[in-house]
């Protein structure tokens, strides 16, 4: 369910792949991918409330439930 809410939707896609990746900051992720920085602001938040990722201390990463759902993104192919 959380895969679909995530790349039907190319701001939250972005964002939590960069997070994946191991990027932190959501300033350089919206300076790298070109995005509007207050939709960019809102889709992380979502992404919180989901519980994909989560702000650490400033830093961003995903949580347990993000990690899955990346598995099972990258299995098929999705991202």
């Amino acid at each position: 369910m959380e895969e679909g809410f995530i790349v039907s939707n190319k701001m939250r896609k972005a964002i939590f792949t960069e997070v994946a990746s191991g990027e932190t900051s959501l300033a350089r992720i919206i300076k790298k991918h070109h995005l509007i920085e207050q939709a960019a602001r809102t889709a992380a938040e979502e992404l919180q409330q989901h519980a994909l990722i989560e702000d650490v201390e400033g830093a961003l990463q995903l949580t347990e439930l993000g990690v899955k759902t990346y598995g099972k993104l990258k299995a098929r192919d999705s991202l």
